[in-house]
């Protein structure tokens, strides 16, 4: 989300153990806000003056609108990639606590867990020279299916959505140092720029020449995330 004269939106690093922000947004007028695939889950609560709700949000796998009403108000605490939710422990603690107990201090680090070894082949999936998820495998000295079986179990989603995930994630990020788009391929190891540019469309639904000068995605793109 990103914030204009009318819509307000604020985002802290977290000190939470398994959070990596809080955010607030404020919809003063009637909008429509882009949200961006950043590899994270995010416990939202929707405030309202008679009964404030949550939900948890779903790891994306291409960029999508959210409809806003003037008035509306939202929380967040954007939890870091690969972390699991203790969800029925969560809804027994909210019948009997306020929801904005949740930011305060490490309360939410309660409810989430993350292995180190998932939390190990994460991080070698999101770094720039991984080339690809047969070559972090070799890294790290484990089979293809050890690392397909951790992260399948960890985060229902595949270590190729993790990989690519990144790799948009940081191509997209760094378009602007670039002057030729063939060179922003080869420097993020794609195959080629048609390569990229389909990457960039499925994840963004823009091509690369125009995320390029789309300043809100970029503003969202800068938001703590996985890569």
């Amino acid at each position: 989300m990103t914030s204009n004269q009318q819509n307000i939106y604020r985002s802290v690093n977290s000190d939470a153990d398994h959070a990596i922000a809080v955010w607030s947004f404020s919809a003063n007028e009637k909008c429509v806000t882009k949200v961006v695939p950043d590899g994270c889950c995010d416990i939202i609560i929707v405030e309202d003056s008679k009964s404030p709700t949550w939900l948890i949000s779903e790891l994306s796998s291409s960029v999508y609108d959210v409809a806003c009403v003037a008035g509306e108000k939202m929380r967040g605490i954007r939890l870091e990639p690969g972390t699991q939710i203790d969800q029925l422990a969560l809804v027994q603690w909210m019948k009997s606590h306020h929801v904005n107990e949740l930011f305060i201090a490490d309360q939410i680090d309660e409810f989430c867990e993350r292995s180190t070894s998932l939390s190990e082949i994460l991080q070698c999936l999101s770094h720039q020279e991984a080339e690809s998820v047969q070559a972090v495998a070799n890294e790290l000295g484990v089979s293809l299916r050890t690392l397909q079986r951790v992260i399948k179990s960890g985060t229902q989603r595949t270590p190729y959505f993790w990989f690519s995930l990144a790799r948009m994630r940081r191509t997209a990020k760094a378009l602007h140092k670039f002057d030729r788009l063939a060179d922003v391929a080869t420097a993020f190891n794609f195959s080629d720029q048609a390569h990229m540019t389909r990457d960039m469309k499925l994840w963004l639904g823009l091509p690369p020449s125009q995320i390029k000068r789309d300043i809100e995605l970029q503003s969202l793109l800068s938001e703590p995330g996985y890569a």
